[in-house]
């Protein structure tokens, strides 16, 4: 087995993300910044370069923003599924009150600096020999084999990167001619003087997205011998369902399921069992069921800048501390009798409240995902003060999702019951047999098919980032709980636009191939 080494070069970040010139970057090394020529004169760049990619992932700017799973948050809020209870400190306020658009120059700067480190090391694998899909095992040297690998990395994040523009910026079911985002390759990263690229169509924005995955799939299954450090990178399971989300919310659902069933059939990773559904606090990347993840360690936690120090009642965090995030009123009351995901939330809210000693703080907590996202250290009210609760970007039971919904929307309902019931079999509480069998019962068309589908993906992927996409891609309307302090209580995707985000103002002025016209009903750019 070759082995990857790890090497987290928070400098390659702070060199890529900023932009700047050798000018503005001290000469010697004396924090995280290094100049372009001391980061030639690193051993290891292409490595070193590959892992600066995962960073991003997870740095933060601000106590809103903080990576990927600030961004699950900010969707999750947007299209109501998770609701701000409070607003004492004011952190994610704008999202609760459906003014995301104030986001998209983060949503903008965070995908597009992925994309150029990735591009950045792609070159640096390039310069030492473009690796190949045929070759004899036993002259390729190490350093070849495993530049194949970091080449699958980085096309699969970059691949990722694009994919997570196109769900934001992107309207559903937009025409393929239609104009969506710039396209920046590996050969657009050597030359300097270039200021912006236009607008690609959708088209050939879907088509980069479904090239860098396939290709990175190839290229994982053929230096296969190599294998991934941790959790945190990318390998082919990741890329088969980050594609197989792509085509889904593109609509080409034959092959969404058919990449979606290929990760199902290729990797041994299972589905979260019953026994283990109210156990793990989603706060463990060890977790069988976690295909993608940080592992949180003293040395790289964000501290109360970070999903747990925003969501987790147990966490010292600002919703400990009253800025509960909690799961929708008329959501949570939509759950089955028989499924134990119910006990996610509320649970803190519904032990206390009878007691008067306690009843105004449970009230405090009502809705919180105190049964699934909790600190693993701490089961007192900001016991954990540690902030060591491990992130997940992708777990196993989106590939089913993503299957039954394709199944379903290709009129093959027994297929999405299938993948369906793969997820729901595990989630039903003990002598609650006879009222599961009777909801399976009653999916008996597409129709009823398609809302169980919706219900599980707003409810079993509740907090990590698909709320949002699911809104879009089904198109309906959604009457929100008590719990929302917005005005609007129910919330419709009206046109396209409306919830597309616009390229960034920034951007528009900066980049002199890019003019945008505000569309009144859409999420306009405030940055």
């Amino acid at each position: 087995m070759r082995k990857l080494q790890s090497l987290w070069v928070l400098a390659i970040m702070a060199l890529f993300a900023t932009g700047c010139s050798e000018d503005y970057l001290t000469q010697e090394p004396g924090g995280s910044s290094i100049t372009e020529a001391q980061y030639y004169r690193m051993d290891n760049i292409v490595e070193s370069t590959t892992k600066g990619v995962y960073l991003l992932l997870f740095t933060f700017s601000d106590h809103d923003e903080f990576g990927q799973r600030s961004i699950d948050m900010y969707g999750d809020l947007l299209c109501g599924d998770m609701a701000l209870n409070t607003f004492n400190y004011g952190w994610f306020r704008t999202d609760e009150l459906m003014q995301t658009y104030t986001r998209t120059g983060y949503f903008w700067a965070y995908y597009y600096t992925i994309i150029r480190i990735c591009n950045k090391a792609i070159n640096e694998v390039d310069a030492t020999g473009h690796p190949q899909l045929e070759f004899d095992l036993a002259t390729i040297t190490d350093e070849q084999y495993l530049n194949g690998f970091y080449y699958a990395e980085l096309l699969a994040m970059r691949g990722w990167a694009y994919a997570g523009l196109s769900r934001y910026f992107v309207e559903v079911g937009a025409d393929e001619g239609a104009l969506s985002v710039p396209i920046y390759t590996e050969a657009d990263t050597k030359v300097d003087s270039i200021l912006g690229a236009p607008r690609a169509t959708v088209g050939d924005l879907y088509l980069r997205i479904e090239e860098d995955l396939q290709t990175a799939i190839q290229y994982f299954d053929t230096y296969s011998l190599a294998s991934r450090d941790s959790k945190i990178e990318t390998n082919a399971t990741m890329a088969r369902i980050t594609l197989a989300y792509s085509y889904l919310n593109k609509g080409d659902y034959a092959n969404a399921l058919a990449y979606a069933k290929e990760a199902i059939t290729y990797s041994p990773t299972s589905i979260l069992p019953l026994e283990e559904v109210l156990t793990t606090g989603f706060n463990n990347v060890d977790n069988a069921n976690w295909i993608w993840g940080q592992d949180v360690t003293v040395e790289n936690t964000s501290g109360l800048a970070s999903f747990f120090g925003q969501c987790d009642i147990f966490s010292y965090s600002y919703a400990s501390a009253g800025d509960v995030k909690g799961i929708d009123q008329n959501l949570y009351e939509e759950i089955q009798a028989w499924d134990v995901r119910k006990y996610w939330w509320n649970n803190f809210y519904l032990s206390n409240i009878n007691d008067k000693n306690k009843k105004e703080l449970a009230e405090r907590y009502q809705f919180a995902p105190d049964g699934k996202f909790y600190s693993a250290k701490s089961t007192d009210l900001q016991g954990d003060r540690d902030w060591l609760s491990d992130n997940v970007y992708m777990r196993w039971e989106l590939a089913y999702l993503i299957a039954a919904e394709a199944s379903a929307r290709n009129h093959n309902i027994e297929d999405a019951k299938t993948f369906l019931f793969a997820i729901t079999d595990e989630r039903v509480m003990v002598n609650q047999d006879d009222a599961y069998t009777a909801w399976k019962e009653s999916l008996t068309d597409e129709e009823t098919v398609l809302a169980a589908i919706k219900h599980n993906w707003r409810v079993e992927l509740w907090g990590e980032g698909y709320g949002l996409q699911t809104f879009r891609r089904f198109g309906e309307s959604v009457a929100l709980g008590g719990n929302h302090k917005r005005s609007e209580k129910t919330i419709t995707p009206g046109t396209p636009r409306r919830f597309t985000f616009e390229i960034p103002t920034s951007e528009q002025f900066y980049n002199p191939f890019i003019r945008e016209t505000s569309d009144t009903q859409s999420l306009r750019s405030k940055n």
